[in-house]
């Protein structure tokens, strides 16, 4: 019966007050088997409850982590965590430097929409979300499923390659390119082309998302510079 009066003293202790009534107290006058199953039931009913608000809580904090990363508009992700996966791939590159033959490098894609002001301009802001979400589901039918592609803002999104040789990546690039800018999405009677400018740069593990982004940059505004010119030409 002592060690059965100990075990019931303890059980309180055991229990995080804020999951207890401030009225609860183990029975202890009558060390009995009885009311220790008693306290011992009531104790798993408390903890049984201290699961389910975890869970919730749980359940809350990753819906929130997922807004987080996500644009609310597209499903894609956005800025933040195109930068987390772009940081989680630098970090395997740097791991592998000094593997012979397996110093993985990847590549990354900024894509810019032209014209796209003109969308909300001419047909409004509804019909302009209707062409995000029409450009978001064409880039991810573009892509493997190990590719990450991002809205970071606006009218830029942006792709990422792992594990691709630049080699490889350009010969990727050219084919998005080609599919992307020859398709046309239809919005109730009207239909629109998609047209983007790409710019396309490599990475390895001696690089920083920041040094990536600039460089991708650079390339797609070369492009689009390229191809303003090459429509004054045409006309």
């Amino acid at each position: 019966m002592q060690n059965l009066g100990l075990v019931k003293k303890s059980l309180k202790e055991m229990l995080p007050t804020t999951l207890l009534s401030e009225r609860w107290e183990p029975a202890v006058l009558g060390d009995t088997p009885e009311t220790y199953i008693h306290d011992l039931a009531r104790a798993r009913v408390s903890l049984a409850e201290a699961e389910r608000v975890i869970r919730v809580q749980q359940e809350h904090i990753d819906q929130l982590e997922d807004m987080a990363l996500t644009d609310e508009l597209t499903g894609l992700f956005n800025r933040r965590g195109f930068l987390l996966a772009l940081q989680r791939e630098l970090s395997i590159a740097r791991r592998e430097i000094g593997q012979i033959g397996n110093c993985m490098s990847g590549c990354v894609v900024m894509i810019d929409l032209d014209g796209f002001k003109s969308v909300n301009d001419l047909w409004g802001h509804s019909v302009g979300d209707d062409y995000l979400q029409a450009v978001a589901h064409a880039l991810l039918c573009s892509v493997r499923a190990s590719d990450t592609v991002a809205r970071l803002g606006g009218d830029e999104f942006a792709i990422l390659f792992p594990k691709m040789e630049a080699k490889v990546g350009q010969r990727r690039l050219a084919k998005l390119e080609a599919s992307f800018n020859s398709r046309m999405v239809a919005f109730g009677d009207r239909a629109l082309p998609l047209c983007a400018s790409f710019g396309l740069t490599s990475y390895g593990g001696a690089n920083t998302p920041e040094d990536i982004l600039v460089a991708a940059d650079k390339k797609l505004y070369d492009h689009k510079a390229c191809r303003k010119s090459n429509a004054l030409i045409a006309h």
